[in-house]
């Protein structure tokens, strides 16, 4: 029996540093898994001022457009205009821009990728893809790609765009333009 005692001993003491590494293991994993939960939540809020920015596009919604942004924020619209502030995006957004907008007028975003800088700063890539937009000569556009990039950051509880700069997406090459 006294050869036994040893061997339990240090059987134990095994088990122990064992039990003390799965513990460990087990709170790192839940610590990351509550992170990962985190950053999922907080990339879906950011993914949704984007989603956001289209349904008020459609909708005419110049109000919810700028409502997306910080008070200061900035925005570069894809033909170049430089917009600051709320105030000056509500009269940019207004009736002459709105006028693009017909009812079979479609926009979404799409190829989100959301890079967080810090906690509680992102910047995003995006295309948004408007279908059906009335042309400055009056005629339809089938289909117009912007690529969007804008900057998140969080405004107490909730996620605002910063800057966001717009751009129109180069046409693709065709047989007309490709060169072999």
């Amino acid at each position: 029996m006294k050869i036994l005692r040893p061997y339990k001993s240090a059987l134990r003491g095994r088990t122990r540093c064992l039990g003390s590494s799965l513990l460990a293991c087990a709170l790192v994993i839940g610590a990351t898994g509550f992170a990962s939960a985190s950053q999922t939540q907080d990339e879906a809020a950011i993914r949704a001022l984007g989603d956001n920015f289209a349904k008020a596009f459609v909708q005419k919604n110049a109000e919810q457009r700028a409502s997306l942004f910080a008070e200061n924020g900035t925005f570069v619209t894809p033909v170049g205009d430089f917009l600051q502030g709320r105030a000056a995006m509500v009269k940019d957004f207004g009736p002459e821009a709105q006028q693009a907008v017909i009812p079979n007028t479609q926009a979404a975003f799409s190829n989100y990728r959301v890079r967080f800088i810090k906690p509680d700063i992102a910047v995003v890539d995006a295309v948004l893809t408007l279908h059906n937009v009335n042309g400055p000569d009056g005629t339809v556009i089938p289909t117009i790609p912007i690529n969007f990039f804008y900057v998140a950051a969080r405004h107490g509880d909730q996620w605002l765009i910063e800057d966001g700069r717009a751009h129109f997406a180069p046409a693709p090459a065709n047989s007309m333009t490709s060169r072999n």
